[in-house]
């Protein structure tokens, strides 16, 4: 096992609730793209993601799932994903949750997680929810569509 993956491993064993690493080799740049495509961040601004081998997805508990990817040598970013059966509609209008650097350290990168990035994702997942409710509930209690107008009949003169 490459030593990134072994560190995400052990970060994920220290976070709070039931996490898994998910190691990520990439051959392509698209394959990376599709991993990084669902990283929540403010309307379309993306992180800078280097073209990189490996990476790792972190899957939580509640469809939560976090993408680490080295950042330095000895630093990875954490960057928290939206979540499965949540559209960007909605996402993009709450505020995203940080993406955060932390040590290679897997104690200290735990901590960090938990700290600074955890509080905020759990929130704006939450908040993100509720909307995708009420929306869903606004729309099944909306009355239904007006009739179009028939078109007046012409006037002869």
């Amino acid at each position: 096992m490459h030593p990134f993956h072994r560190f995400a491993h052990q970060a994920a064993e220290r976070l709070p609730g039931t996490w898994a690493a998910q190691p990520r080799f990439y051959d392509r740049r698209l394959d990376q793209s599709m991993d990084t495509g669902r990283i929540w961040t403010p309307w379309d601004d993306r992180p800078g993601l280097a073209p990189c081998l490996r990476a790792a997805l972190l899957l939580g508990s509640d469809g939560l799932m976090l993408y680490l990817v080295e950042h330095r040598q000895d630093r990875a970013l954490v960057c928290p994903v939206v979540p499965l059966g949540l559209h960007e509609d909605i996402t993009d209008h709450l505020p995203a949750p940080p993406s955060v650097a932390v040590p290679l350290d897997p104690v200290r990168a735990a901590w960090r997680i938990t700290d600074r990035v955890l509080p905020h994702y759990t929130a704006a997942v939450a908040d993100a929810r509720e909307a995708a409710a009420y929306l869903a509930a606004r729309r099944a209690h909306s009355p239904a569509p007006l009739p179009a107008p028939l078109p007046s009949p012409a006037r002869t003169r």
